[in-house]
């Protein structure tokens, strides 16, 4: 009968050894030392996750007596607030089999839902079952070897090499602004409207309105009035700055506002979306209520006109009229000499017909 094992053993021998090839028993198997074993835990975030949060795996032990890390808890950090999927800091438990019995032990691992939560989240409450092997490695009993064997789900579950937990969160909505430009005209009624350019500058990579070019948004006004620089969206919790100001386009007659508003959005994570909340003060830190240019106008004086020269206008008599009494005393006096000049002439003239009788 021994003979009949011994013959059915060896005619298998050649097939266990392709299954152990092709199927090895430490395939995915957590691979410890001499005496201890390190177990990875990760957390990994989808969608919009709660800047700071923490979360906690802890690990139970199922078996009596089996060795325990010296915390029981990890707390695996989340990276900053950010839309998208990303992978929590990495942690492990370590365990330490040197003071044990040469056995096997049996452990839960879990997600706890921390303590700091919004309520948005969806944890991930997957259960690993681990075994964990200490024994004398093929039979050498002067030698120990640690291994860990991790399932997820239930003890028969998919085998693993990591305690991995995938945390869902839907994205928030938006937080936005839209921010108002006025601009006011004190002075004179300027006979035209003029326009006037205001720029909404970026600090830092703040948020701006569609349409920005170079971290700066320009908006415009024709003469007086109030408008909207345009919407800014906040999907991420933090402080953000702007600057404010007019562009001085040295127009004739005006003399621009110089100043220079420093606007402070506090963004804030809420169940329901961000909540934005906005601040305006100036170069001396004084608050304001709103963004507002007043510029003053004075209309520019006009060119003075040229004096036109005097003109002489004939009276009835064709003797010109003039204040003038020399002037006037003249005249009549040549006109005196050309009457005796004609007289002269008239009697010059008889005489002479007189002579030729």
């Amino acid at each position: 009968m021994k003979i009949k094992h011994r013959l059915i053993a060896a005619a298998l021998a050649p097939a266990l050894l392709l299954l152990a090839a092709l199927f090895p028993a430490t395939a995915l198997a957590i691979d410890g030392d001499a005496t201890g074993v390190k177990v990875p835990v990760s957390v990994t975030t989808s969608g919009q996750g709660i800047p700071g949060e923490t979360y906690a795996v802890k690990i139970e032990a199922e078996t009596d007596g089996a060795p325990m890390p010296k915390s029981t808890e990890i707390s695996v950090k989340g990276e900053e607030l950010k839309a998208g999927t990303y992978n929590g800091d990495p942690a492990e438990f370590e365990l330490d089999f040197s003071k044990a019995r040469i056995g096997i032990y049996k452990y839960r691992i879990y997600q706890v839902a921390p303590k700091n939560t919004t309520g948005r989240g969806e944890y991930d409450g997957t259960v690993y079952y681990m075994t964990v092997t200490y024994e004398h490695p093929d039979g050498k009993m002067n030698e120990t070897r640690v291994t860990a064997a991790v399932h997820k789900g239930t003890p028969e579950g998919t085998k693993v090499a990591e305690c991995s937990f995938v945390n869902k969160y839907a994205n928030l909505p938006a937080g936005e602004i839209d921010p108002t430009v006025t601009k006011k005209i004190a002075g004179d009624k300027p006979a035209k409207k003029s326009t006037f350019d205001f720029v909404l500058e970026s600090i830092d990579g703040a948020p701006l309105p569609e349409g920005a070019k170079d971290g700066k948004f320009t908006a415009s006004i024709e003469g007086e009035g109030t408008i909207e620089f345009g919407k800014s969206d906040y999907t991420k919790a933090g402080t953000y700055e702007y600057r404010c100001y007019e562009i001085d386009k040295g127009e004739d007659g005006y003399t621009y506002d110089k100043t220079v508003y420093t606007m402070r959005v506090a963004v804030t994570e809420a169940v329901d979306g961000f909540e934005v909340e906005r601040a305006i003060v100036d170069k001396n830190g004084k608050d304001h209520d709103s963004l507002t240019f007043e510029n003053t106008y004075k209309e520019p004086a006009k060119p003075a006109t040229p004096a036109k020269p005097a003109t002489v206008k004939k009276g009835g008599s064709g003797v010109a009229k003039t204040g003038d009494t020399n002037n006037a005393g003249a005249v009549v006096a040549l006109g005196v000499i050309g009457a005796v000049v004609v007289a002269g002439a008239v009697v010059m003239r008889r005489d002479n017909k007189k002579e030729e009788k």
